[in-house]
Protein backbone atom coordinates (compact mmCIF):
# COMPACT_ATOMS: atom_id res chain seq x y z
CA UNK A 1 0.00 0.00 0.00
CA UNK A 2 1.37 3.29 -0.79
CA UNK A 3 1.58 6.52 1.12
CA UNK A 4 -0.38 9.29 0.29
CA UNK A 5 1.75 12.30 -0.64
CA UNK A 6 0.31 14.32 1.95
CA UNK A 7 1.05 11.68 4.63
CA UNK A 8 4.92 12.00 3.85
CA UNK A 9 7.13 14.31 6.03
CA UNK A 10 10.08 16.13 5.38
CA UNK A 11 13.33 15.82 7.43
CA UNK A 12 13.80 15.51 10.31
CA UNK A 13 9.88 15.19 10.63
CA UNK A 14 9.85 11.91 9.26
CA UNK A 15 12.20 10.92 11.57
CA UNK A 16 10.85 12.57 14.98
CA UNK A 17 7.23 11.92 13.93
CA UNK A 18 6.86 8.93 11.04
CA UNK A 19 3.89 10.15 9.80
CA UNK A 20 1.37 13.23 9.39
CA UNK A 21 -0.86 12.20 11.87
CA UNK A 22 1.53 11.72 15.13
CA UNK A 23 3.37 14.84 13.79
CA UNK A 24 -0.21 17.10 14.29
CA UNK A 25 -0.68 14.92 17.39
CA UNK A 26 2.69 15.76 19.09
CA UNK A 27 2.24 19.88 17.73
CA UNK A 28 -1.28 20.06 19.60
CA UNK A 29 0.14 18.45 22.49
CA UNK A 30 3.47 20.44 22.82
CA UNK A 31 0.94 23.54 22.13
CA UNK A 32 -1.08 22.37 25.40
CA UNK A 33 1.70 21.91 27.32
CA UNK A 34 2.74 25.53 26.80
CA UNK A 35 -0.23 26.95 27.66
CA UNK A 36 -1.05 24.56 30.57
CA UNK A 37 2.47 26.00 31.51
CA UNK A 38 1.40 29.57 31.32
CA UNK A 39 3.62 30.28 28.29
CA UNK A 40 3.23 31.77 24.47
CA UNK A 41 5.25 32.21 21.40
CA UNK A 42 7.76 34.68 22.74
CA UNK A 43 8.47 33.22 26.29
CA UNK A 44 12.21 32.76 26.84
CA UNK A 45 12.12 30.11 29.45
CA UNK A 46 11.04 27.83 26.97
CA UNK A 47 13.44 25.66 24.37
CA UNK A 48 12.25 23.20 21.70
CA UNK A 49 14.75 21.43 20.49
CA UNK A 50 15.71 18.46 18.34
CA UNK A 51 18.32 16.26 20.26
CA UNK A 52 19.78 12.86 19.53
CA UNK A 53 20.43 13.56 16.07
CA UNK A 54 17.40 15.43 15.03
CA UNK A 55 15.52 11.65 15.59
CA UNK A 56 13.42 13.75 18.83
CA UNK A 57 11.03 16.49 19.33
CA UNK A 58 11.77 17.55 23.24
CA UNK A 59 9.97 20.46 25.15
CA UNK A 60 11.99 22.03 27.75
CA UNK A 61 10.69 24.55 30.58
CA UNK A 62 13.72 26.64 32.24
CA UNK A 63 16.18 23.54 33.04
CA UNK A 64 13.62 20.71 32.97
CA UNK A 65 12.74 18.29 29.95
CA UNK A 66 8.82 18.47 30.36
CA UNK A 67 8.06 15.92 27.42
CA UNK A 68 9.99 14.34 23.96
CA UNK A 69 8.45 12.54 21.46
CA UNK A 70 10.83 10.22 19.09
CA UNK A 71 8.82 7.71 16.52
CA UNK A 72 12.15 6.18 15.51
CA UNK A 73 11.92 5.31 19.52
CA UNK A 74 8.61 4.14 19.13
CA UNK A 75 8.29 6.39 22.94
CA UNK A 76 6.87 9.89 24.69
CA UNK A 77 8.74 11.20 27.32
CA UNK A 78 6.48 12.70 30.11
CA UNK A 79 7.56 14.69 32.98
CA UNK A 80 4.95 13.71 35.67
CA UNK A 81 3.72 13.51 39.80
CA UNK A 82 5.96 10.11 40.77
CA UNK A 83 2.70 8.80 43.27
CA UNK A 84 -0.43 9.15 40.87
CA UNK A 85 1.69 7.97 37.96
CA UNK A 86 2.44 5.05 39.93
CA UNK A 87 -0.46 4.05 41.04
CA UNK A 88 -2.33 4.20 37.49
CA UNK A 89 0.08 2.53 35.60
CA UNK A 90 3.17 0.85 35.23
CA UNK A 91 5.17 2.71 32.89
CA UNK A 92 9.24 2.54 33.23
CA UNK A 93 10.47 5.62 35.13
CA UNK A 94 13.72 7.63 35.56
CA UNK A 95 14.86 8.26 39.11
CA UNK A 96 12.93 11.30 40.57
CA UNK A 97 14.23 14.86 40.61
CA UNK A 98 15.58 14.31 44.50
CA UNK A 99 17.76 17.09 44.87
CA UNK A 100 15.07 19.85 43.04
CA UNK A 101 11.93 18.48 43.53
CA UNK A 102 11.48 14.60 44.84
CA UNK A 103 7.60 14.74 43.82
CA UNK A 104 8.49 13.98 40.20
CA UNK A 105 10.40 12.39 37.70
CA UNK A 106 10.25 11.04 34.10
CA UNK A 107 7.89 8.15 32.74
CA UNK A 108 8.95 6.24 29.39
CA UNK A 109 5.47 5.94 27.46
CA UNK A 110 4.71 3.82 24.90
CA UNK A 111 3.59 5.70 21.57
CA UNK A 112 1.09 3.87 20.79
CA UNK A 113 -0.80 4.06 24.54
CA UNK A 114 0.35 7.90 24.34
CA UNK A 115 -1.31 8.64 20.98
CA UNK A 116 -4.44 7.24 22.73
CA UNK A 117 -4.28 9.23 25.87
CA UNK A 118 -6.65 7.60 28.56
CA UNK A 119 -8.54 10.12 30.77
CA UNK A 120 -6.21 8.64 34.13
CA UNK A 121 -3.84 9.57 31.76
CA UNK A 122 -4.76 13.23 31.30
CA UNK A 123 -5.64 13.97 34.86
CA UNK A 124 -2.04 13.24 35.90
CA UNK A 125 -0.88 15.17 32.99
CA UNK A 126 -2.83 18.06 33.96
CA UNK A 127 -1.59 17.80 37.74
CA UNK A 128 2.19 17.35 37.19
CA UNK A 129 1.68 20.18 34.29
CA UNK A 130 0.66 22.61 37.79
CA UNK A 131 3.57 21.61 39.59
CA UNK A 132 6.05 22.50 36.63
CA UNK A 133 4.74 25.57 36.21
CA UNK A 134 4.42 26.58 40.03
CA UNK A 135 8.20 25.43 40.00
CA UNK A 136 9.38 27.56 37.20
CA UNK A 137 7.01 30.70 37.54
CA UNK A 138 9.56 32.84 38.68
CA UNK A 139 12.05 31.64 35.81
CA UNK A 140 13.32 34.49 32.85
CA UNK A 141 15.24 32.28 30.57
CA UNK A 142 16.21 29.05 30.23
CA UNK A 143 20.05 28.23 30.36
CA UNK A 144 19.47 25.88 26.94
CA UNK A 145 18.00 28.96 24.72
CA UNK A 146 21.27 28.02 22.46
CA UNK A 147 19.33 24.67 20.99
CA UNK A 148 16.23 26.54 20.80
CA UNK A 149 14.35 25.90 17.22
CA UNK A 150 11.92 28.87 17.11
CA UNK A 151 10.64 28.38 13.75
CA UNK A 152 9.13 24.74 14.96
CA UNK A 153 8.10 26.80 18.46
CA UNK A 154 6.28 29.66 16.74
CA UNK A 155 4.29 26.80 14.74
CA UNK A 156 2.94 25.22 17.65
CA UNK A 157 0.55 27.98 17.86
CA UNK A 158 0.22 29.10 14.11
CA UNK A 159 -1.52 26.54 11.90
CA UNK A 160 -0.33 28.12 8.93
CA UNK A 161 3.33 28.03 9.81
CA UNK A 162 3.18 24.51 10.82
CA UNK A 163 1.66 23.11 7.73
CA UNK A 164 4.31 24.95 5.79
CA UNK A 165 7.01 23.17 8.20
CA UNK A 166 5.90 19.76 7.67
CA UNK A 167 5.31 20.12 3.88
CA UNK A 168 8.25 22.00 3.35
CA UNK A 169 10.81 21.10 6.13
CA UNK A 170 12.75 23.41 8.21
CA UNK A 171 13.69 26.96 6.91
CA UNK A 172 17.34 27.62 6.10
CA UNK A 173 18.00 29.31 8.97
CA UNK A 174 16.36 27.05 11.16
CA UNK A 175 18.81 24.77 9.46
CA UNK A 176 21.96 26.21 10.17
CA UNK A 177 21.17 27.53 13.55
CA UNK A 178 20.51 23.59 14.52
CA UNK A 179 23.93 22.57 13.16
CA UNK A 180 22.44 20.77 9.71
CA UNK A 181 23.79 17.74 9.95
CA UNK A 182 22.42 13.93 8.17
CA UNK A 183 19.61 12.76 10.52
CA UNK A 184 20.99 9.08 10.70
CA UNK A 185 24.85 10.18 12.13
CA UNK A 186 25.52 14.14 12.38
CA UNK A 187 28.93 15.06 11.80
CA UNK A 188 31.08 15.19 15.39
CA UNK A 189 30.99 19.20 15.58
CA UNK A 190 27.16 19.49 14.36
CA UNK A 191 26.78 16.49 16.76
CA UNK A 192 28.39 18.57 19.78
CA UNK A 193 26.37 21.17 18.67
CA UNK A 194 23.07 18.93 18.72
CA UNK A 195 23.39 17.15 21.74
CA UNK A 196 25.34 20.12 23.92
CA UNK A 197 22.19 20.82 25.93
CA UNK A 198 23.77 20.31 29.01
CA UNK A 199 26.39 23.01 28.88
CA UNK A 200 24.92 25.78 26.97
CA UNK A 201 26.30 29.32 26.19
CA UNK A 202 24.27 32.48 25.98
CA UNK A 203 26.83 34.79 24.34
CA UNK A 204 29.25 33.20 22.25
CA UNK A 205 27.42 33.64 19.06
CA UNK A 206 24.91 37.04 19.29
CA UNK A 207 22.68 36.88 16.54
CA UNK A 208 23.53 39.63 13.18
CA UNK A 209 20.74 41.92 13.91
CA UNK A 210 21.87 42.32 17.81
CA UNK A 211 21.86 46.15 18.44
CA UNK A 212 25.60 47.02 20.47
CA UNK A 213 25.96 49.42 22.75
CA UNK A 214 29.20 51.52 23.13
CA UNK A 215 31.06 54.13 24.84
CA UNK A 216 29.40 56.99 23.11
CA UNK A 217 26.00 55.28 23.46
CA UNK A 218 26.91 55.48 26.96
CA UNK A 219 28.34 59.38 26.78
CA UNK A 220 24.91 59.98 24.98
CA UNK A 221 22.85 58.70 27.10
CA UNK A 222 23.57 59.84 30.91
CA UNK A 223 25.38 63.21 29.79
CA UNK A 224 28.40 62.42 31.93
CA UNK A 225 31.80 63.52 31.29
CA UNK A 226 34.25 60.84 29.61
CA UNK A 227 36.23 61.25 32.45
CA UNK A 228 33.96 60.34 35.01
CA UNK A 229 32.20 57.63 32.65
CA UNK A 230 35.69 56.06 31.67
CA UNK A 231 36.08 56.40 35.89
CA UNK A 232 32.97 54.50 36.54
CA UNK A 233 33.75 51.37 33.79
CA UNK A 234 37.28 51.13 35.40
CA UNK A 235 36.08 50.80 38.92
CA UNK A 236 33.25 48.32 37.82
CA UNK A 237 36.15 46.27 36.09
CA UNK A 238 38.52 46.73 38.94
CA UNK A 239 36.82 44.98 41.64
CA UNK A 240 33.71 43.46 39.99
CA UNK A 241 31.43 45.36 42.80
CA UNK A 242 30.45 49.28 43.12
CA UNK A 243 27.68 50.90 44.54
CA UNK A 244 26.39 54.14 43.22
CA UNK A 245 25.43 56.81 45.84
CA UNK A 246 24.27 60.35 45.96
CA UNK A 247 20.77 62.33 46.65
CA UNK A 248 17.40 61.53 44.66
CA UNK A 249 16.81 62.41 41.15
CA UNK A 250 20.93 62.46 40.79
CA UNK A 251 20.61 58.89 38.00
CA UNK A 252 21.94 56.51 39.77
CA UNK A 253 19.61 53.34 38.52
CA UNK A 254 19.55 55.18 35.26
CA UNK A 255 23.56 54.85 34.65
CA UNK A 256 23.74 51.50 36.55
CA UNK A 257 21.63 50.62 33.43
CA UNK A 258 23.49 51.70 31.15
CA UNK A 259 26.44 50.72 32.80
CA UNK A 260 25.17 46.92 32.30
CA UNK A 261 24.79 47.30 28.46
CA UNK A 262 28.03 48.87 28.44
CA UNK A 263 29.56 45.81 29.84
CA UNK A 264 27.76 43.21 27.83
CA UNK A 265 27.95 45.62 24.99
CA UNK A 266 24.25 45.12 24.27
CA UNK A 267 21.33 47.70 23.80
CA UNK A 268 19.19 45.43 25.31
CA UNK A 269 20.48 42.94 27.00
CA UNK A 270 18.48 39.54 27.87
CA UNK A 271 17.95 39.16 31.93
CA UNK A 272 20.63 36.46 32.02
CA UNK A 273 22.83 39.39 30.81
CA UNK A 274 21.54 41.92 33.07
CA UNK A 275 19.12 41.58 35.98
CA UNK A 276 17.75 44.62 38.00
CA UNK A 277 15.99 44.16 41.37
CA UNK A 278 15.38 46.16 43.86
CA UNK A 279 15.67 45.49 47.86
CA UNK A 280 13.49 46.66 50.85
CA UNK A 281 12.84 46.53 54.41
CA UNK A 282 11.10 42.83 54.15
CA UNK A 283 13.95 41.42 51.71
CA UNK A 284 15.27 37.79 52.55
CA UNK A 285 18.20 35.65 51.95
CA UNK A 286 15.46 33.27 50.94
CA UNK A 287 14.54 35.19 48.14
CA UNK A 288 17.89 36.34 47.20
CA UNK A 289 20.32 33.09 47.74
CA UNK A 290 18.43 29.97 48.46
CA UNK A 291 15.58 28.74 50.79
CA UNK A 292 12.13 26.27 51.42
CA UNK A 293 8.97 26.91 50.36
CA UNK A 294 5.71 25.65 51.41
CA UNK A 295 3.75 24.55 48.95
CA UNK A 296 0.24 22.48 48.80
CA UNK A 297 -1.04 20.20 46.48
CA UNK A 298 -4.44 18.35 46.16
CA UNK A 299 -4.14 14.47 45.54
CA UNK A 300 -7.71 12.79 44.97
CA UNK A 301 -9.27 15.09 47.67
CA UNK A 302 -6.48 15.50 49.52
CA UNK A 303 -4.10 18.33 50.42
CA UNK A 304 -0.17 17.36 50.80
CA UNK A 305 2.45 20.16 51.64
CA UNK A 306 6.07 19.78 50.99
CA UNK A 307 9.08 21.96 51.77
CA UNK A 308 11.23 21.82 48.46
CA UNK A 309 14.55 24.27 48.45
CA UNK A 310 14.32 27.22 46.12
CA UNK A 311 17.58 29.03 44.49
CA UNK A 312 17.07 32.50 44.84
CA UNK A 313 17.29 35.26 42.14
CA UNK A 314 21.24 35.78 42.52
CA UNK A 315 21.82 31.96 42.65
CA UNK A 316 19.71 31.93 39.41
CA UNK A 317 21.66 34.16 37.56
CA UNK A 318 25.05 33.24 38.76
CA UNK A 319 24.18 29.60 37.75
CA UNK A 320 22.97 31.31 34.18
CA UNK A 321 26.32 33.52 33.89
CA UNK A 322 28.40 30.56 34.39
CA UNK A 323 27.57 29.47 30.96
CA UNK A 324 27.44 32.90 29.35
CA UNK A 325 30.65 34.06 27.27
CA UNK A 326 30.82 37.66 28.45
CA UNK A 327 29.87 39.98 31.26
CA UNK A 328 26.81 39.29 33.34
CA UNK A 329 25.58 42.86 35.42
CA UNK A 330 23.34 42.33 38.55
CA UNK A 331 21.99 45.37 39.37
CA UNK A 332 20.85 45.70 43.13
CA UNK A 333 18.68 49.13 43.62
CA UNK A 334 18.02 50.76 46.42
CA UNK A 335 20.55 48.35 47.94
CA UNK A 336 21.27 49.76 51.61
CA UNK A 337 17.00 49.35 52.41
CA UNK A 338 17.43 45.66 52.71
CA UNK A 339 18.85 43.87 55.89
CA UNK A 340 22.32 43.39 53.67
CA UNK A 341 24.05 41.35 56.08
CA UNK A 342 20.94 38.84 56.58
CA UNK A 343 20.22 39.21 52.82
CA UNK A 344 23.88 38.66 51.57
CA UNK A 345 24.44 35.92 54.21
CA UNK A 346 27.65 33.87 52.26
CA UNK A 347 27.70 36.41 50.04
CA UNK A 348 29.45 38.72 51.80
CA UNK A 349 32.84 36.23 51.74
CA UNK A 350 32.44 35.13 48.03
CA UNK A 351 32.02 38.96 46.69
CA UNK A 352 35.61 39.16 48.35
CA UNK A 353 37.06 35.70 47.59
CA UNK A 354 35.76 34.91 43.88
CA UNK A 355 37.68 31.96 43.36
CA UNK A 356 36.08 29.94 46.03
CA UNK A 357 33.22 28.12 46.57
CA UNK A 358 31.09 27.16 49.85
CA UNK A 359 28.00 25.20 50.66
CA UNK A 360 24.82 25.95 50.93
CA UNK A 361 22.41 26.08 53.94
CA UNK A 362 19.21 24.36 52.44
CA UNK A 363 20.14 22.54 49.35
CA UNK A 364 24.27 21.55 50.31
CA UNK A 365 24.91 22.79 46.45
CA UNK A 366 28.57 24.32 46.30
CA UNK A 367 28.20 28.17 45.27
CA UNK A 368 30.45 30.46 43.80
CA UNK A 369 30.12 33.81 42.25
CA UNK A 370 31.21 33.57 38.00
CA UNK A 371 34.29 35.66 37.37
CA UNK A 372 32.41 37.44 34.80
CA UNK A 373 29.39 38.45 37.05
CA UNK A 374 29.23 42.17 37.84
CA UNK A 375 27.66 43.73 41.23
CA UNK A 376 26.18 47.29 40.81
CA UNK A 377 24.07 48.46 43.67
CA UNK A 378 22.40 52.23 44.03
CA UNK A 379 22.07 53.71 47.43
CA UNK A 380 20.06 56.91 47.90
CA UNK A 381 21.76 59.59 50.86
CA UNK A 382 18.51 61.05 51.91
CA UNK A 383 17.56 57.20 53.00
CA UNK A 384 18.74 57.68 56.76
CA UNK A 385 19.32 53.82 56.33
CA UNK A 386 22.65 54.82 54.53
CA UNK A 387 24.18 54.56 58.30
CA UNK A 388 22.82 51.04 58.81
CA UNK A 389 25.71 49.95 56.01
CA UNK A 390 28.51 48.06 57.82
CA UNK A 391 31.93 47.54 56.71
CA UNK A 392 32.12 44.48 55.92
CA UNK A 393 30.00 46.14 52.74
CA UNK A 394 31.78 49.04 52.23
CA UNK A 395 35.38 46.74 51.85
CA UNK A 396 34.11 44.60 49.03
CA UNK A 397 32.63 47.78 46.85
CA UNK A 398 34.01 50.67 44.94
CA UNK A 399 31.64 53.68 46.29
CA UNK A 400 31.03 56.08 43.53
CA UNK A 401 29.39 59.40 44.36
CA UNK A 402 26.17 61.16 42.63
CA UNK A 403 25.70 64.96 43.48
CA UNK A 404 23.50 67.48 42.40
CA UNK A 405 24.95 68.34 39.25
CA UNK A 406 23.94 71.75 37.54
CA UNK A 407 26.55 71.19 34.17
CA UNK A 408 25.11 68.07 34.04
CA UNK A 409 22.00 69.84 33.63
CA UNK A 410 23.02 72.10 31.24
CA UNK A 411 24.63 69.75 28.97
CA UNK A 412 20.94 68.27 28.87
CA UNK A 413 19.58 71.14 28.25
CA UNK A 414 21.74 71.81 25.32
CA UNK A 415 20.34 68.71 23.40
CA UNK A 416 16.91 69.47 24.30
CA UNK A 417 16.35 72.75 24.30
CA UNK A 418 13.33 74.25 26.83
CA UNK A 419 10.84 76.82 25.88
CA UNK A 420 12.05 78.10 29.24
CA UNK A 421 15.19 79.99 29.06
CA UNK A 422 15.76 80.32 32.64
CA UNK A 423 15.14 76.41 34.10
CA UNK A 424 19.06 75.86 34.15
CA UNK A 425 19.68 78.86 36.05
CA UNK A 426 16.20 78.19 38.15
CA UNK A 427 17.98 74.63 38.80
CA UNK A 428 21.64 75.91 39.48
CA UNK A 429 20.37 78.07 42.22
CA UNK A 430 17.90 75.37 44.28
CA UNK A 431 21.33 72.76 43.88
CA UNK A 432 23.54 74.82 45.21
CA UNK A 433 21.83 76.93 48.04
CA UNK A 434 18.14 75.36 48.74
CA UNK A 435 20.08 72.39 50.89
CA UNK A 436 23.14 72.87 53.17
CA UNK A 437 23.26 69.14 53.18
CA UNK A 438 24.67 67.86 49.81
CA UNK A 439 23.30 64.41 50.57
CA UNK A 440 19.86 65.79 50.36
CA UNK A 441 20.40 67.41 47.88
CA UNK A 442 17.50 67.54 44.79
CA UNK A 443 19.43 65.95 41.35
CA UNK A 444 18.00 67.17 37.91
CA UNK A 445 16.52 63.89 36.84
CA UNK A 446 13.34 65.70 38.98
CA UNK A 447 13.82 68.28 35.95
CA UNK A 448 14.91 66.37 32.66
CA UNK A 449 12.11 66.04 30.89
CA UNK A 450 9.68 68.53 28.59
CA UNK A 451 8.25 70.97 30.53
CA UNK A 452 5.76 74.12 30.03
CA UNK A 453 5.10 76.80 32.54
CA UNK A 454 2.59 75.01 33.63
CA UNK A 455 4.17 71.45 33.82
CA UNK A 456 7.21 73.17 35.60
CA UNK A 457 4.43 75.32 38.09
CA UNK A 458 2.89 71.57 38.99
CA UNK A 459 6.38 69.79 39.81
CA UNK A 460 7.82 72.48 41.57
CA UNK A 461 4.39 72.86 43.73
CA UNK A 462 3.83 69.05 44.19
CA UNK A 463 7.16 67.67 44.37
CA UNK A 464 9.44 69.91 44.88
CA UNK A 465 7.83 72.00 48.33
CA UNK A 466 6.75 68.83 49.79
CA UNK A 467 10.53 67.60 49.87
CA UNK A 468 11.61 71.01 51.14
CA UNK A 469 8.58 71.15 53.60
CA UNK A 470 10.04 67.53 54.99
CA UNK A 471 13.39 68.50 54.95
CA UNK A 472 12.68 71.92 56.92
CA UNK A 473 10.13 70.13 58.97
CA UNK A 474 11.55 72.30 61.71
CA UNK A 475 12.43 75.83 59.48
CA UNK A 476 9.08 75.78 57.74
CA UNK A 477 9.83 79.52 56.57
CA UNK A 478 13.26 78.24 55.18
CA UNK A 479 11.23 76.22 52.61
CA UNK A 480 8.79 78.91 52.07
CA UNK A 481 11.36 80.54 50.71
CA UNK A 482 11.42 78.56 47.78
CA UNK A 483 7.46 78.95 46.83
CA UNK A 484 6.66 78.85 43.26
CA UNK A 485 4.69 82.42 43.69
CA UNK A 486 7.63 83.69 46.29
CA UNK A 487 9.63 86.49 45.04
CA UNK A 488 13.11 84.43 45.48
CA UNK A 489 11.68 81.72 42.15
CA UNK A 490 9.78 84.97 40.49
CA UNK A 491 13.00 86.61 39.94
CA UNK A 492 14.63 83.12 38.85
CA UNK A 493 12.30 83.06 36.14
CA UNK A 494 12.82 86.29 34.91
CA UNK A 495 9.41 87.60 36.47
CA UNK A 496 8.54 90.75 38.88
CA UNK A 497 8.48 90.33 42.38
CA UNK A 498 5.06 89.55 43.46
CA UNK A 499 2.69 92.21 45.78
Amino acid sequence: MSLDDSDILPAPFDAIFGDRATADWAFDLFAETVARLGGGPNDRRFVLSLPHGRTMMRLILGNWMVVDVSALRGDLHLTALVEPMENAFSFERGEPFARTDGRMAVFTLPLATARTWPGELRRIYEESMIAVAERFSHFESSPFRRSHQPAIFRALFDAAGRERLLTEGLPASSEAEAGSAPTNRPAPAARNRLLGETRPRWGADQPSGVEPYTRANFLDDTYLTEETADELHDLLLEKRQIILYGPPGTGKTYVARRLGRLLTGLADPPPERLTVIQFHPAYSYEEFIEGIRPESHERRGRYHVDYPVRPGIFVRFCRQAAHVDGPCVFVIDEINRGNVARVFGELLLLLEYRDEAIPLPYSGDRFHIPPNVYVVGTMNTADRSIALVDFALRRRFHFFHFTADPDLFDRWLARHPSSLPTMGALYRRLATDAIDDPNFAIGPGVFMRELDEAGLARLWRRSIMPYLEEYYVEQPARAQLWAWDGDLVRRLRGLPDGD
